[in-house]
C-alpha cells in the first residue's frame, strides 16, 4: 500500500472513530468505573463491540502483512508495592481529569477547553513514565513480553475466535436483559 493511500485511510478512520466516540460519549476509564458500580450495561456493550472488532482486525491484519499483525507490546511484570502505588496514582489522575485520554480527546473535541490543560499535562507525564519509571521498574521486576496465544500455547486464530465468540454471546445476553424504552 502506498503512503498517500494509507494516510488517507488513516484520516478517514480517525474521523469515523472520533464521530463514534463523540456520539457514544465513550471514555474507557469512566466506563470501567460504571461497570464496577453495576451501572454499565451500555458501556459494556460498547466495550464488547470494540474488543471484537479490534481482536479480529489485528488477527486479519497479520495475514495482510507480518509487519501489521499481532505484536508483543504488552508486558507481564511481577507484582508488588509498585502495582498498588501505580494503581492509586492512575485512579487519582482519572479522578482529577475526569477520564482517560480518550475521554479527554472527546471533551476537547466537544469544545471544552479545560481539557486542553489535561492534554498538555499528559505529554510530560507520559514522558516521565516512559523514560523515568519504566527503566526503574525493569530493574526491579522480571519483565516478559507475551501474547495470549503464546502464553496459552494455542494458535492465534483459535484464541481470537473463542474470545470474539464469547464477546458476541455476552453482548447478546446483556442486550436481551436490558429493558427497551420506546
Amino acid at each position: 500500500m502506498s503512503f498517500p493511500l494509507l494516510a488517507t485511510l488513516g484520516v478517514l478512520f480517525g474521523i469515523g472513530f472520533g464521530y463514534f466516540v463523540q456520539r457514544a460519549g465513550l471514555c474507557f476509564a469512566h466506563g470501567l468505573g460504571e461497570i464496577y458500580l453495576g451501572r454499565g450495561k451500555r458501556i459494556t456493550r460498547m466495550f464488547l463491540v470494540v474488543f471484537t472488532i479490534t481482536s479480529v482486525g489485528f488477527l486479519l491484519s497479520g495475514y495482510v502483512s507480518d509487519a501489521l499483525g499481532l505484536k508483543a507490546v504488552g508486558q507481564l511484570r511481577g507484582f508488588g508495592f509498585y502495582n498498588v502505588l501505580s494503581g492509586i496514582l492512575f485512579g487519582a489522575g482519572i479522578a482529577l481529569c475526569g477520564g482517560c485520554i480518550l475521554g479527554t480527546l472527546r471533551q476537547l473535541g466537544e469544545g471544552n477547553l479545560m481539557y486542553l490543560v489535561v492534554l498538555v499535562a499528559l505529554i510530560p507525564g507520559m514522558a516521565l513514565v516512559v523514560y523515568g519509571l519504566d527503566p526503574l521498574l525493569e530493574k526491579g521486576y522480571h519483565v516478559e513480553k507475551l501474547l495470549l496465544p503464546g502464553l496459552l500455547g494455542v494458535a492465534a486464530p483459535y484464541v481470537t475466535a473463542t474470545l470474539a465468540a464469547g464477546a458476541v454471546i455476552w453482548f447478546l445476553a446483556i442486550r436481551k436483559r436490558t429493558p427497551r424504552t420506546r
